[in-house]
């Protein structure tokens, strides 16, 4: 049996993902609905080998040291598994955000449902992204798979230290370095000039019941608007980018001053060769101000998407995301100690609310690759539910597609649910015909 190591440091991006926690709940949920029932006694052994196989999932987050880390948790204290009996019970884990200083890093119920069942995983966003949840269910899914032709299956444990920054950093060129400080340079000035952005902010409320709100695309519909951004030199990320702006525009009155712009997810896996990482860790950063749009959005929809074509081509050929590490605020923690790094970030998003500079955020996870997330059957349907921010912050969206299809997707608390569904509706309702 390969030795596991009882503790693993938090990189840089851990410990920049945790000082986000202050503005909201960063559990990553990944839901999958098969038409055939699944067995329970296999799945829970495959979760608790999955702790395993990847070991930095069956710790606890600590960070209650100058220096914060993950340390495994026993085997008789990692439960990370729940058979529903009901559908209540399987809502009330999916609202319920996962306990990461707890541990284990994941969570996963089953519901046996009367259409089907139901499949849901929770990921503490401090040890991976979304992209990362599609690597644990891949692994999950094909530990699963393992054990109907051996019982006796046993991965072997990731335990070399692979989710270190660097791993990503040794492949970017040295030439880029001084466009990547040009960037940061840029996207500070963006960030503490005086302006006001335009968002559909809600009051503070209550933080249960947590509810889900998600909007289907079909198949049939995503090909035409691919096709669509194909004709204008754009992507289907673009599409959703402009008709966001315009749905920001047009769900309420704009005063034609604000700030059109939106903060946008970048996986800098892109910058890896293969676009993939040896481990289970978070390589994506936030990039504020991208697209902006300031105060010139364009008259129709077709003119918005060449803007924010130009603004995004331009940003993937000259490292957009990287510049983000160049930030004095992301290594906040490498200065001060880690409970004084999150409360001084804390004071900064309470002044951005206040100067209303906070954007939405909107995170494209990209396609879940069906052979991923098959446990012997194919789903149905499978979408990814991103964290979500606390009122009066605005709330964040994203977008996953499935076989075909794509799922917008967004996780509310009371005050926002009705803002939300308005805005989901009137995103589709600024899709092109």
């Amino acid at each position: 049996m390969t030795h596991i190591p009882h503790r693993y440091r938090a990189t840089l991006m851990d410990c920049y993902t945790d000082v986000l926690s202050v503005c909201g709940d960063l559990t990553i949920r990944l839901e999958l609905e098969f038409e055939e029932r699944l067995d329970e006694k296999r799945l829970e052994e495959a979760i608790d080998l999955t702790l395993d196989a990847e070991p930095v999932l069956g710790c606890r987050f600590v960070d209650d040291s100058y220096r914060p880390c993950f340390k495994r948790l026993e085997a008789n204290k990692r439960s990370a598994f729940l058979l529903a009996n009901s559908a209540s019970e399987y809502g009330a884990f999916k609202s319920t955000p996962i306990d990461h200083r707890a541990g284990p890093q994941i969570n996963v119920c089953l519901w046996h449902s009367p259409e089907g069942d139901r499949l849901l995983l929770k990921v503490a966003h401090q040890v991976t992204d979304a992209a990362g949840v599609k690597d644990v269910v891949a692994i999950l899914s094909g530990v699963y798979r393992h054990m109907l032709v051996d019982p006796a299956y046993r991965p072997s444990p990731n335990v070399r230290e692979r989710r270190s920054l660097w791993r990503l950093l040794r492949h970017v060129r040295p030439l880029a370095c001084p466009r990547i400080l040009l960037n940061s340079v840029k996207s500070m000035t963006l960030v503490l000039r005086p302006h006001a952005v335009h968002t559909l902010t809600v009051p503070d409320g209550p933080r249960a019941p947590l509810t889900c709100v998600t909007r289907l695309i079909t198949a049939d519909r995503v090909s035409v608007l691919a096709e669509y951004g194909r004709s204008q030199n754009a992507t289907l990320n673009d599409v959703f980018l402009a008709a966001s702006v315009r749905a920001l525009l047009n769900t309420t009155n704009w005063d034609g001053r604000s700030y059109l712009s939106l903060t946008t997810t970048i996986d800098m896996r892109r910058y890896m060769p293969a676009e993939h990482t040896e481990a289970v860790a978070s390589y994506s950063t936030s990039a504020t101000h991208w697209p902006d749009l300031g105060t010139e959005p364009g008259h129709e929809f077709r003119t918005t998407l060449g803007k924010v074509s130009r603004i995004t081509s331009y940003g993937k050929t000259h490292w957009i995301g990287l510049d983000v590490l160049l930030f004095p605020w992301t290594h906040l923690f490498t200065i001060m100690p880690y409970r004084s790094a999150k409360n001084r970030f804390a004071g900064f998003v309470r002044a951005g609310v206040e100067r209303h500079v906070q954007e939405h955020l909107f995170t494209n996870t990209g396609p879940i690759d069906p052979e991923s997330v098959t446990f012997g059957k194919r789903p149905s349907t499978a979408h990814i539910l991103p964290p979500q921010t606390y009122p009066p912050i605005p709330f964040d969206w994203g977008l996953s597609g499935y076989d075909g299809t794509l799922t917008l997707a967004a996780c509310a608390y009371p005050t926002q649910k009705e803002t939300i569904e308005r805005f989901f509706d009137a995103v589709l309702k600024e899709l092109p015909a």
